[in-house]
Parts: C-alpha cells; sequence; structure tokens
C-alpha cells in the first residue's frame, strides 16, 4: 500500500450514490495521478458449469454493464487513467480478490443500495470489505433521492383549526381541503389531528361539541427527511390515517395513506 493513492478501486451498481463513489474515486485519481479501477460484479446464483442458462444471462449482463461503464467513465473519469472490470460471482470476496491482485491502495465504494441488487450494499458488502481489505476504504454514505422523502409527497400548506372551535367549522375546512383530517393548533403549536371518525361519532352534536374534546387519533409526527418507507410504517403499526409533518417544531404538512401508496406505486412504475 502506497501513499499517495495511485490504484484506486471503485465497486459500483450504476445508482445514484455509487456515482458520488465514483466523483471522489476520480479525484483521487486526479489528485495523485493514479488510475480509478471500476468495478461492476455481476452476482451469479450457481456456478456457471452447474447451470447452463445462466451463462448466457451473465453474458447479458457482463455486456450492458461494460457498455454502463463506458458511459460512467466518458461522464466522470475525463482526464483520468482508467480500467474497466466486470467479474461474476460474490460481490464483497470479488472486491477484496480484486484488490489484493492488482496491489490496490484505496477502495472507494458506496454504502447504501436504493433499489435492486444495489441493496446489498446496504451492509454486508460494505461491512466485509471494511473489516477484511488489507488497504483504506473510504466510503460515501447513502444520498436519499427527493422522491423517496415524505417532503416530496406531503400535502403542504394546510389550514388549521383551533381546540376550542366546534366541529362544525373543522368539518366545513375539511370539504374545503379535500382531506379527511385538519391539524389542531393552540396558539401556533400542533396538539392534534382531528378526522373524519371523530366527526363521524358526533355527528350528531357538530354544533356543540369543540374540537378538542373530540381528538381520539394518536398524534404521530414526522419530518420531511423521513422516507416513505418510515412513514408508511408507522401508519401501519400505529394504526392511523395520516400523519403530521413538521421542521424545526412547526407543522408544514400532512402525509396521508392515499398519498404513501401514490408514491411507493410511482416508485416501482417510473
Amino acid at each position: 500500500m502506497a501513499f499517495p493513492f495511485k490504484r484506486i478501486l471503485n465497486p459500483i451498481d450504476f445508482d445514484d450514490n455509487s456515482m458520488a463513489a465514483v466523483e471522489l474515486a476520480a479525484k483521487l485519481a486526479r489528485q495523485n495521478d493514479g488510475t480509478a479501477f471500476l468495478l461492476h460484479v455481476v452476482p451469479l446464483p450457481v456456478q456457471l458449469d452447474h447451470m447452463p442458462v445462466y451463462v448466457d444471462i451473465y453474458r447479458e449482463q457482463e455486456a450492458l454493464a461494460k457498455e454502463k461503464l463506458q458511459a460512467v467513465t466518458r461522464e466522470h473519469l475525463q482526464g483520468v487513467k482508467f480500467e474497466i472490470l466486470v467479474q461474476g460471482g460474490d460481490p464483497a470476496g470479488m472486491i477484496l480478490g480484486i484488490e489484493r491482485r492488482l496491489a490496490i491502495d484505496a477502495i472507494v465504494m458506496a454504502t447504501h443500495g436504493r433499489q435492486g441488487f444495489s441493496r446489498v450494499f446496504l451492509g454486508s458488502i460494505a461491512e466485509v470489505v471494511l473489516r477484511e481489505a488489507s488497504c483504506p476504504v473510504l466510503t460515501v454514505h447513502h444520498w436519499q433521492s427527493d422522491r423517496n422523502l415524505v417532503g416530496r409527497w406531503m400535502t403542504s400548506n394546510i389550514s388549521g383549526v383551533a381546540p376550542e372551535e366546534m366541529l362544525s367549522a373543522a368539518q366545513t375546512r375539511m370539504r374545503q381541503s379535500g382531506l379527511h383530517c385538519v391539524p389542531v393548533l393552540h396558539e401556533g403549536k400542533l396538539v392534534g389531528l382531528l378526522n373524519d371518525h371523530d366527526l363521524y361519532r358526533f355527528s350528531h352534536d357538530l354544533d356543540q361539541t369543540e374540537v378538542g374534546t373530540a381528538l381520539s387519533q394518536e398524534l404521530i409526527t414526522v419530518t420531511p427527511e423521513t422516507t416513505i418507507h418510515d412513514a408508511a410504517r408507522l401508519l401501519r403499526e400505529r394504526k392511523v390515517d395520516a400523519l403530521a409533518v413538521v421542521q424545526n417544531g412547526a407543522l408544514v404538512g400532512m402525509i396521508l395513506a392515499v398519498d404513501l401508496l401514490d408514491a411507493l406505486v410511482r416508485a416501482n412504475f417510473d
């Protein structure tokens, strides 16, 4: 192992977080007049000689990976010496084997992925490489796309009601907004969410019942930076219809179950 780093191994999986790792590897190579080795590992479920059908699948994935790697080099490695590598097998073992075979000075890799095979970078691969590599390992932490965050899907500019207002006023506010719940604010501070189930329980006394006495849903809040998956998990675990979205103590929106379903469906089909 030498410093400055001259031979830099960069395992990538073509997602945004991997591209951030490519940029870091390119920066190190430029600074040290080094070479970046871009590696994509195609995971193989069985030994190639045991299941011939996987040979064709691997060759197709290998050809596609090489095309993608060439595109990455054109976009991110201008003026940088590089080599592209496509291997099939266990990703962690392949990374470590190439590190030793090519006398790599440093490994630059993403620690998290978002979809498909890149999910495995969430823990096991990065952890194995960090633990067993004989050279320094530089990690690029998870980059989360806005589309995966509550702030991308929440309903903003929500008008609230006060605890002392009557349910009839809250019902009007809900109809105007087209929502099935409305935030309850006391002196600007969020104290609860009133939903249409609460209105139904007092349907014969809407003009005589104050909002504050009708609240039944547990107040659970998230932030705009909460992932839609965590928000969906909260809705399911707490059996609530909506979550208030707060930032720096202030209400900035609401996220409903239908919002999260829309987000998850579009994430799978976009």
